[in-house]
């Protein structure tokens, strides 16, 4: 495995502030917080996105990040939180380990993690549906169904080319 700075932290914990700690992740404050009180929470075991990680970690690493906002609600005043991931480069991850944020929010605090919606049409959202209801196995504990072969009349075999058919000649002619 090459350098992971989180890793890292696990080697180097008297350098940094940890709010907690166990066999499989642990919460500190971020070195260069966002606002009062960012902190994060991670798991120990080298892991680059989500879905890289078993299913009863990730509980894990969500429960913990509830007990970090509920703190952050009690001591630091917070009047909301925001518990976020950026799962993979395109979402704005910039380590190779996977972290869950967790800022607290106060009025007036000038962080800004809005972003313009766009209108989407109904077609559009009856595609994304049905893509993911396609893959509805990932929901559950079933495995993933096997793919369906073609029935033995509609597989094909090589194309028989026609001598007069011009569109056939139209692609076999060399320029």
């Amino acid at each position: 495995m090459a350098h992971c700075d989180i890793c890292s932290i696990l080697e180097n914990k008297d350098s940094f502030k940890f709010i907690y700690e166990d066999e499989d992740c642990f919460a500190i404050l971020h070195e260069s917080p966002s606002v009062e009180g960012h902190a994060l929470v991670i798991p120990k075991k080298h892991t680059t996105i989500l879905e890289e990680l078993d299913d009863r970690i990730i509980e894990k690493l969500f429960s913990i990040a509830n007990k970090v906002s509920s703190a952050l609600f009690e001591i630091a005043g917070a009047h909301g939180t925001n518990i976020m991931v950026n799962n993979g480069s395109d979402a704005g991850q910039e380590l190779p380990h996977v972290v869950i944020n967790v800022l607290p929010r106060k009025e007036n605090d000038s962080l800004n993690l809005e972003w313009p919606a766009k209108k989407a049409s109904d077609t559009e959202l009856k595609t994304v549906l049905s893509l993911i209801t396609g893959v509805s196995y990932l929901f559950s504990d079933r495995p993933k169904p096997e793919a369906k072969a073609l029935p033995e009349e509609r597989k094909q075999g090589p194309i028989e080319k026609a001598p007069d058919d011009y569109m056939v000649k139209g692609l076999l002619r060399v320029p």
